[in-house]
């Protein structure tokens, strides 16, 4: 039979590793939000500069939004 040390050191290691993986689970769902949400506005924003070009606009060309490059 295994030790009781050596059991709680097995379930000690395995609760560190889950809790590493829920970690870093959250950190990249956090992350692919974020950047889905920058994404769709570049998205926007290279939508609105097409647009400007195509129709023949002068310049100034759009602005970009503010908080695209945070």
């Amino acid at each position: 039979m295994i030790p009781d040390a050596v059991a709680l050191a097995i379930l000690a290691l395995a609760g560190v590793v889950l809790a590493a993986l829920i970690a870093g689970g959250i950190t990249l769902a956090v992350n692919l939000t974020k950047w889905q949400v920058q994404n769709q506005r570049l998205w926007f924003w290279n939508r609105q500069l097409v647009d400007h070009i195509y129709r023949g606009s002068p310049p100034p060309p759009p602005p970009p939004p503010g908080d695209l490059f945070d």
